[in-house]
């Protein structure tokens, strides 16, 4: 058994997760993964494309990979397709660090939204967009100029007793594209697994990173242009924005999608929310990292 620490929580698991925390296994654990058999019947009424929600009880499968069922936020069973031996296992790892921990933090009653985020100062400072948008490259060029990793394209927050946002961090890497990594690779460290089935590159951030819980002050939302540019969003748009990042969106549209609403309106009513407009020319990085750093200097 392996003991982990990630988003505050205790995490026991039948399978290493390379890059985590390690956690205590005196301590006791708040989510459990181990492998099971899981069945197949269930999964015939399918609701997705990959997934199911049934009651308290979350379904996810991948033909290459295998099943997961995620229950009441504190359980994950995996039945992988073959034995997971050596770089097999590498396989379901971005899986279960990914779309699968999302999916619990939802069920723990976080709002989960796509997004990376690094620590200025005080407080994080998040970056949402669809996927391939340059979440992740964002954030890891940020490291590269000491602004240390707070999680990386899980964005998972609670409100504390003020009802401010506050985010938990995740893992203490970034996962990029090969194009993103070979852009960064003399500035970094390899993790294992280095290459997965879906195409991404593990990269170490793990200077300055703590797992303690840090207040979100503001928040890019990531578009697509030919220029870098940063705008304030109408507080409707930014609800709309909010609402089609967060994990809920998808998955949740019959159970918990008015507690998501909910959440999202709180959000944007005590973070700042601005439009980033990027442009996906490595050799713009620069131009990006400066844009965004006197933006959020000036402000926070």
């Amino acid at each position: 058994m392996f003991f982990y620490k990630a988003y505050g929580l205790n995490i026991s698991s039948e399978i290493e997760l390379p890059g985590m925390i390690d956690g205590s296994r005196n301590d006791k654990s708040d989510v459990k993964i181990t492998f099971g058999k899981l069945n197949s019947k269930i999964m015939r009424a399918i609701e997705g494309p990959n997934y199911r929600v049934d009651n308290e009880d979350v379904y996810l499968w991948w033909d290459d990979v295998g099943k997961v069922k995620i229950t009441s936020g504190n359980q994950i069973t995996v039945d992988p397709v073959a034995q997971l031996e050596n770089s097999d296992e590498t396989n379901i790892i971005p899986f279960l660090l990914g779309p699968v921990m999302a999916l619990l933090l939802h069920q723990r009653g976080f709002l989960v939204l796509h997004g990376s985020s690094v620590k200025v100062n005080d407080g994080a400072v998040a970056f949402l967009g669809y996927r391939g948008i340059g979440k992740s490259t964002t954030a890891i060029n940020l490291y590269k100029k000491g602004y240390p990793l707070v999680t990386d394209d899980i964005l998972a927050i609670n409100f504390d007793d003020d009802e401010l946002p506050t985010v938990y961090p995740g893992y203490p890497h970034v996962r990029l594209s090969e194009d993103s990594y070979a852009h960064v690779k003399d500035n970094t460290d390899i993790l294992t697994p280095i290459r997965t089935i879906v195409g991404k590159v593990f990269c170490d951030a793990s200077w300055g990173f703590t797992p303690e819980s840090i207040r979100l002050k503001r928040i890019y939302i990531l578009e697509e242009s030919n220029q870098t540019r940063i705008s304030v969003y109408r507080s409707q748009e930014n609800l709309i924005d909010l609402i089609r990042h967060s994990i809920a969106n998808r998955i949740f549209q019959h159970t918990t999608q008015k507690e998501n609403l909910v959440h999202c309106a709180q959000l944007i009513n005590s973070a700042s929310v601005r439009r980033l407009e990027i442009s996906h020319s490595f050799g713009k990085i620069h131009e990006l990292v400066t844009v965004v750093e006197e933006d959020f200097n000036m402000k926070l």
